[in-house]
């Protein structure tokens, strides 16, 4: 059997996007010798072998206009040249006019599904209207038009994918992501008390503003200033009003292993409010950490039955101050056997289409 697997829109320096493309590939390339792979990719970022090829379209990775006409017009052709049993696109669009007989579009972008209006009047919320509004349009056109198979990382994408009436409930398939971890080191509560980390890139939702107010009233309301907050993006990407207290440290990026050993030694802060997943809050939920999550209905939904996960309101700094300061002074304490609930679907990409084709006639 023949896949062919479009994402040229993932590159090394395009984060989680690129660390889908990188699993699902490594997962293939390990694990796959029997059926025929081809990857259109921007550039050839990994091995091929005998069942497993890398087609380079960097031209349409250069090109937002190239791109657009190749997803609506031209790239059916070309696809179909090569002959796919099961299309897949990991970005999601779903290519029109292609004549294989199975499409697969794998749907991990929030903003055309998010209740958050993102304004293009707004300096800082113009590409965020855009992909919300124009990105977010040719998405749901493409998978109205085409009716693909498709995948996404939580429920509450695909119930909006259902409500919206973009695709039909037996259409639509939930596989989280997987988390590679082995737990190398035990918890440090002196640690976790007294150090919070947000590891998030700096878009306005990831909503840093919160985490930078709570620390003002932190050290101004409670006198309280033996505390530290951590965030991996650079001062100057910061997007925020607020006067930045000494209490918060810069990383910028970090990488996988250094990010598991913070979620060992800090509680977790995530006040973001749009995320197609939010995995930061599993990987934290894994290691048994303290974890203060604004409300949203994918963190209830990663975050099911786990003790050690308290909610505020997104916006609500007052209160989160209040949770750090009960932390600091010991009254939230951890819990020493969390549950880690297993309604979490976390199988990989592979295998959620390998189940897919055995469980329904191509």
């Amino acid at each position: 059997m023949r896949f062919v697997v479009n994402d040229i829109a993932a590159t090394p320096d395009s984060g989680g996007v690129f660390s889908i493309l990188s699993d699902f590939y490594q997962d293939i390339y390990t694990n796959d010798n029997e059926n025929d792979w081809i990857f259109l990719l921007a550039g050839k970022y990994f091995k091929e072998k005998k069942n497993l090829k890398i087609i380079v379209r960097d031209d349409l990775k250069k090109s937002n206009t190239k791109k657009f006409i190749f997803e609506m017009f031209s790239g059916g052709k070309f696809i179909n040249k090569l002959h796919p049993d099961c299309y897949i696109s990991l970005q999601n669009i779903a290519t029109l006019n292609v004549k294989s007989k199975r499409s697969i579009v794998y749907v991990h972008q929030p903003l055309p599904f998010s209740k958050q209006n993102f304004s293009f009047l707004k300096k800082n919320e113009r590409k965020l209207a855009f992909y919300q509004k124009v990105v977010g349009f040719v998405i749901k056109f493409s998978i109205k038009k085409t009716e693909p198979i498709v995948i996404v990382q939580t429920n509450w994408m695909k119930e909006e994918i259902i409500n919206e009436k973009i695709s039909r409930n037996e259409n639509v398939l939930v596989a989280h992501p997987v988390v590679k971890f082995s737990k190398t080191k035990n918890l440090n509560l002196e640690f976790i008390r007294k150090n919070f980390f947000f590891p998030a890139s700096p878009f306005i939702y990831k909503n840093h503003e919160v985490v930078v107010k709570a620390a003002n009233i932190l050290i101004n309301k409670y006198n309280c200033k033996n505390f530290k907050i951590i965030f991996t993006i650079n001062k100057e990407s910061l997007i925020t009003s607020e006067k930045i207290p000494s209490q918060i440290e810069f990383l910028n990026k970090i990488d996988r292993k250094l990010v598991f050993n913070m979620y060992t030694r800090s509680t977790l802060i995530f006040p973001s409010y749009l995320e197609t997943f939010g995995l930061p809050l599993l990987e934290a939920k894994k290691t048994g950490t303290l974890i203060l999550a604004a409300d949203t209905r994918f963190a209830r939904e990663i975050l099911k039955d786990y003790e050690n996960a308290v909610f505020f309101n997104k916006f609500d700094a007052e209160k989160l101050s209040e949770l750090m300061y009960l932390i600091i002074i010991g009254k939230i304490n951890i819990s020493k056997s969390p549950k880690d609930n297993a309604f979490l679907n976390t199988n990989t990409l592979r295998i959620v289409i390998n189940d897919l084709f055995n469980s329904r006639s191509i």
